[in-house]
């Protein structure tokens, strides 16, 4: 007998109204490990480029950690605040840009009263795409001008891979994370201090911090999707521009 389908409307549902949860993660309730441990078991049916499954999950409940944590990401959001002001132009006075700042501000003062940080990472270090194009050159550089081999860029699909295969993981955490009445928003504000967390941690050298994710149960559920241009604002078809 076949699996029925999937009700779409609540698929949907639960697409359109994943949010960023900062400032409404309940900082007050416990969540259960077993309730994170159910969620990276979905997480780790994401497709990965290769079969390569090569990703690595740190949760984090300490909290004097955590504390040291949020001490790292409070730094590097001085300096990330002043540079995304400082270039952001007229997008200043855009309503929802000033709601975005809030949200990501009061993260940064709420961290270490979060209960679970979760922090993604691959085994292995970004591709240096400029030295890997370089190699490829001059391994072709004996190779007739006709040889298709020279207009290719290895340098720019390895960091597409490296990237690509655990996206698509940490996108199904979240989504787990939603559909049991958990919260979570993706920060990059502590790789400024990847070593520093890394010695905090024991994560070795050559294992990269994609992110961190703040995991809490939500203040209601009453999510709705965000204003987006439309797809079809943003779509061409067969070629650019169309």
């Amino acid at each position: 007998m076949s699996t029925p389908p999937f009700d779409v409307a609540e698929t949907d549902r639960l697409l359109t109204t994943t949010r960023s949860v900062r400032r409404r993660l309940d900082l007050d309730r416990p969540v259960p490990p077993e309730i994170v441990r159910e969620a990276l078991e979905v997480a780790v049916q994401a497709p990965t480029a290769n079969n390569h499954q090569n990703w690595r999950w740190l949760v984090i409940t300490e909290p004097a950690v955590k504390v040291k944590l949020a001490e790292m990401i409070r730094s590097s959001w001085t300096f990330h605040r002043n540079d995304i002001w400082t270039n952001a132009g007229r997008r200043r006075n855009d309503a929802r840009a000033k709601r975005n700042y809030a949200s990501a501000l009061a993260l940064t003062e709420t961290l270490e009263a979060v209960p679970v940080l979760v922090i993604p990472c691959v085994l292995g270090r970004p591709p240096d795409i400029a030295a890997i194009n370089e190699a490829w050159r001059v391994r072709m550089a004996d190779k007739v001008a006709e040889d298709p081999g020279h207009l290719v860029r290895h340098g720019e699909t390895r960091a597409s891979i490296f990237y690509g295969s655990i996206f698509p993981a940490i996108w199904s955490f979240q989504l787990a994370l939603r559909s049991r009445g958990l919260g979570s928003t993706i920060t990059c504000l502590h790789v400024p201090h990847e070593r520093e967390v890394g010695r905090l941690l024991g994560i070795p050298s050559g294992v990269t911090q994609v992110c961190m994710i703040p995991v809490a149960y939500t203040l209601g559920t009453d999510f709705r999707p965000a204003e987006r241009y439309s797809a079809e604002e943003r779509t061409y078809w067969e070629r650019w521009g169309s």
